[in-house]
């Protein structure tokens, strides 16, 4: 089984200097950056964090109880809206991990994701916030991937999840051309795009091939947060509301805690 992982090639070329991703979109200076504490190292009651975020112990492959949601167990979800990423079954099989957050401003999230996802588990009849039909409504084209990585966002009291749909393999292997989707309905989503380019002392240098993190644009195309998956990996946020803040940095922290996935 093949692993997708950040190619070994960009180390070798950038030895000499610091890595960091250069945004396709927006000048990264006017993002704030933030440095990620916890994501390497033992993940025995690891924690994540950057900036004034911080996730609660992350729980991988669980098969028991932990999470806030009195509708989230180990049994099968009991909104049939949605998929299940949590039965027993499927984390044994899978790669799944979960954590909380909270901010000052009394958001909470519950954050569950799962690798080597079905799409066909997603698309449950025709459900139109699900986002596999978005996706489908928004560019044309069917999801047709089998081993895909897949979270479900739940914020504060919300029963309706932000669902993430994301290709790593695809994201490497046609960085330039993939895109990944986090929505909760049609009107309400974001696009990630593959970051293919460094910051050099002479500007933006792109990579020959693959993507070293992901660029996070809302529907207007702008973009509002980024994450670098080298090294300890880095954080980029604009100036949003603190709601918007809040959802974004756990989309941040779903994407830093994957571990290599096989394709």
């Amino acid at each position: 089984m093949k692993k997708i992982v950040l190619s070994t090639f960009i180390l070798l070329a950038w030895a000499c200097t610091p890595f960091k991703p250069a945004v396709s979109n927006a000048d990264i200076n006017t993002l704030t950056e933030y440095k990620v504490k916890g994501r390497q190292g033992l993940l025995i009651n690891q924690k994540l964090s950057f900036g004034e975020y911080q996730t609660s112990k992350v729980k991988r492959s669980w098969t028991k109880g932990g999470n806030s949601r009195s509708t989230v167990s180990v049994s099968t979800v009991t909104d049939i809206l949605y998929p299940e990423i949590l039965t027993e079954e499927r984390v044994n099989r899978n790669q799944t991990f979960s954590f909380q957050m909270s901010d000052a401003f009394q958001n909470k999230s519950d954050a569950y994701a799962a690798s080597d996802f079905e799409a066909d588990k997603i698309l449950i009849g025709n459900n139109p916030n699900s986002v596999v039909n978005i996706i489908r409504n928004i560019t044309g084209k069917d999801v047709e991937q089998s081993n895909m990585f897949y979270a479900q966002i739940y914020l504060n009291q919300s029963e309706k999840p932000w669902e993430l749909v994301l290709d790593n393999y695809a994201s490497q292997k046609d960085a330039k051309q993939y895109a990944g989707f986090f929505s909760v309905n049609e009107n309400q989503y974001y696009i990630l795009k593959p970051i293919t380019q460094l910051q050099t002392s002479k500007g933006p240098k792109s990579i020959w091939m693959g993507s070293v993190g992901f660029e996070i644009c809302d529907t207007l195309n702008k973009t509002v947060a980024a994450v670098s998956l080298m090294d300890n990996g880095l954080v980029y946020m604009a100036e949003v509301s603190e709601e918007e803040r809040f959802l974004l940095a756990n989309l941040c922290a779903v994407l830093l805690l994957q571990q290599d996935v096989a394709d």
